[in-house]
C-alpha cells in the first residue's frame, strides 16, 4: 500500500485498511510484491544499467552546430519539393497527463496552415494516435494523416480512411487482462484503447515504482505472446502491444511511389526509429529530445522543433533562417 510517510493521518488510515484487509487482496498484492522481488533484483538493475550504458548516444555535434547544419540541409532542399512527415506527441506538442488533454493548440495549427501554403510542400503527420482524434484535430487541413504507427491513413482531406493489416478478431481479449491487473496495482497508470493496439500509460504514477511495473509487464507481456501475432513497444512512459506488421515504416514504403523530392521526418519515439530507418537515402531526419537515434540531426523539444518549422518557412520564400517573418 502506498503512502505519504510524513502524511500522520494518511499513514494511520492506511495501516487501518492493511490491518482490515480481505485475505485474498492480502494474497493478490503478496504474490504481486514476490513477483517483483524475483525480477527487480540487484542483478537485472545491473543489466540494465550496463544495456543502457552500451545503447547510450555516441558524442554528437552541440545543439548549435547541429541546429546549423539541419538549417544548411534545408536550405539544399529548397529548390525542390519537401514532404513533412511529422510525429505528434512530444514531437509537435509537449506530453500532456492524459492522452485526451493533448489537443492542438492555436500556434501550431497557424504554422501548419503557413508551411501548407508553401509551393511544394506537403505534410504528413504520423502518429500513434487514433484516427478520431487526429481527425477531429486535423481533419480541416490539407494533410495526409497515419494513425496508430500507420495502421490507418487518410491521404486527402475529405477521403476515407483505409488500413493496412488484417484485424484478428477478438485479440484485444488476450492482452487487455493483463493490462487491467497492473492498472489496478499502478495507481495513476491507465489503458488506451485503439483499433490495433492496446497501451498501458504510466506517465502519472510515481516513477521508481512506475517503472519497475512497467518492465515487469514488459517481460510479463513478451512471454505471454510469444509466438503470437503481436508485438511488444516500450515508448516514452508507456506500454505498447500492437499486431505485428504494424510500424510507421509502413509510411516510409508508400514513399517509393509517391515521392519526388526530399522527405523530412521528424520524431521522438523509438516507434520513430522505424520510420528513420525505412526512408529512402538523403532523407533529413531529426530526432527530438535526449536519447539514442540514428537520425541525422537533432532537435532539444517540441519548441526548437518548431522554430525549424518557421525557419523552414522562411527558407522557402528565399529568406534566411533568421529573418523575420
Amino acid at each position: 500500500l502506498m503512502v505519504n510517510p510524513y502524511d500522520v493521518e494518511a499513514m494511520a488510515a492506511t495501516i487501518a485498511r492493511a490491518l482490515t484487509m480481505p485475505v485474498d487482496e492480502r494474497r493478490e498484492r503478496m504474490r504481486t510484491l514476490r513477483r517483483r522481488g524475483s525480477t527487480w533484483d540487484v542483478n537485472t538493475w545491473a543489466a540494465r544499467f550496463l544495456e543502457s550504458l552500451a545503447t547510450s548516444r555516441p558524442s554528437r555535434p552541440s545543439p548549435a552546430e547541429d541546429s546549423s547544419a539541419l538549417m544548411r540541409a534545408l536550405a539544399v532542399a529548397r529548390e525542390g519539393d519537401i514532404r513533412l512527415m511529422l510525429d505528434y506527441d512530444g514531437t509537435l506538442v509537449p506530453f500532456a497527463h492524459l492522452p485526451e488533454l493533448a489537443a492542438p493548440d492555436p500556434a501550431l495549427l497557424e504554422l501548419l496552415e503557413r508551411l501548407l501554403q508553401l509551393e511544394g510542400v506537403r505534410i504528413d503527420i504520423v502518429s500513434g494516435r487514433a484516427r478520431e482524434s487526429l481527425d477531429e484535430w486535423f481533419g480541416h487541413l490539407p494533410l495526409a494523416l497515419w494513425a496508430e504507427h500507420g495502421f490507418w491513413w487518410r491521404l486527402e482531406r475529405g477521403r476515407p480512411w483505409a488500413c493496412g493489416v488484417d484485424l484478428h478478431p477478438g485479440w484485444v481479449d488476450r492482452v487487455q487482462p493483463i493490462l487491467d491487473q497492473f492498472t489496478a496495482n499502478t495507481p495513476g497508470s491507465s489503458i488506451e484503447l485503439k483499433s490495433a493496439s492496446i497501451a498501458w500509460h504510466y506517465r502519472n504514477a510515481p516513477e521508481e515504482f512506475g517503472a519497475r511495473q512497467a518492465h515487469e509487464l514488459r517481460l510479463l507481456l513478451t512471454s505471454a505472446l510469444s509466438n503470437q501475432p503481436f508485438e511488444v513497444l516500450e515508448g516514452k512512459r508507456v506500454i505498447e502491444v500492437r499486431l505485428r506488421g504494424v510500424s510507421k515504416a509502413v509510411v516510409a514504403r508508400s514513399l517509393r511511389t509517391q515521392t519526388a523530392g526530399t522527405v523530412v521526418a521528424f520524431g521522438d519515439d523509438h516507434t520513430d526509429e522505424d520510420l528513420f530507418r525505412a526512408l529512402p537515402p538523403g532523407s533529413i531526419t531529426v530526432g527530438v529530445g535526449e536519447r539514442p537515434t540514428r537520425a541525422r540531426f537533432t532537435a532539444r523539444d517540441f519548441v526548437e522543433v518548431r522554430q525549424i518549422l518557421h525557419a523552414l518557412t522562411r527558407i522557402r520564400r528565399g529568406q534566411t533562417p533568421g529573418d523575420t517573418p
